[in-house]
């Protein structure tokens, strides 16, 4: 039987109980569809994760007995920072998603030249509705660490802010993916939105300290681009060789 993992974000302790607010208490009885006695994995980003049972469930409260922990960590030892361009929002959610799932451990919005219907009074909403997808990715991929979600912020501020040597992706580029790790690696891979960066953003992002490379020979859509360098850094540096 598959058990179940849920964020919560409270402090955990085994033999003390839990009662779940409301969006999580609906999640476990009408989504997950748990009865009373059925087991859940509960995690609440600080490491770790708790083995618990499901002891009440009713119109009133949805409660838990938390049993065990286990000091489970499924972290990748290369600290990757996706600096992603604002996309369209499905391309933008699927992206974190899966960042999540490939163990990128920050994600950094900046909005770009080419970032399009993205308006600054929507930034808590987003902001709110990215950090729903990094936890749900965490429950699925088995993540007791939630990635550090920044708050999005003008690719030039980003720049500002940038020590270390990047990764710039950039079709025009001379060189591809190196094998070994740059000198000074900060972990830091930019990303443009639909439409890539402009040139004046990439001489910028160059000054900054990223190192534009290119991968293979045809054009990447934002969002699979996204993904291949974060793959391709796992696979080299990471955990997923």
């Amino acid at each position: 039987m598959r058990v179940s993992r849920l964020f919560v974000a409270a402090p955990l302790s085994v033999g003390q109980p839990l009662v779940l607010e409301a969006d999580a208490g609906h999640y476990v009885g009408r989504v997950l569809r748990l009865r009373v006695g059925d087991p859940l994995t509960l995690f609440n980003g600080q490491g770790g994760e708790y083995q618990a049972r499901l002891a009440e469930l009713s119109k009133k409260q949805v409660a838990l007995d938390i049993l065990t922990h286990a000091a489970l960590e499924r972290e990748s030892p290369l600290a990757l920072t996706l600096v992603q361009g604002i996309s369209r929002n499905e391309h933008m959610d699927w992206v974190m998603q899966k960042a999540v799932e490939l163990g990128v451990q920050r994600i950094a919005p900046v909005i770009t030249e080419r970032t399009q219907g993205f308006q600054a009074q929507q930034l808590e909403k987003r902001q709110i509705h990215w950090e729903k997808i990094i936890q749900h990715a965490c429950e699925q991929c088995g993540r007791n660490r939630l990635p550090l979600l920044l708050e999005a912020q003008p690719l030039l501020a980003h720049l500002a802010s940038q020590t270390g040597t990047g990764l710039l992706l950039d079709p025009l580029a001379e060189q591809g993916m190196p094998q070994t790790a740059p000198t000074g690696f900060n972990g830091h891979l930019l990303i443009g939105a639909e439409g890539g960066l402009s040139a004046a953003e990439i001489a910028a992002a160059q000054q900054a300290g990223y190192l534009g490379v290119r991968l293979g020979t045809r054009i990447l859509r934002t969002e699979t681009a996204a993904l291949a360098i974060v793959t391709l850094c796992q696979a080299r540096w990471g955990d997923l060789g």
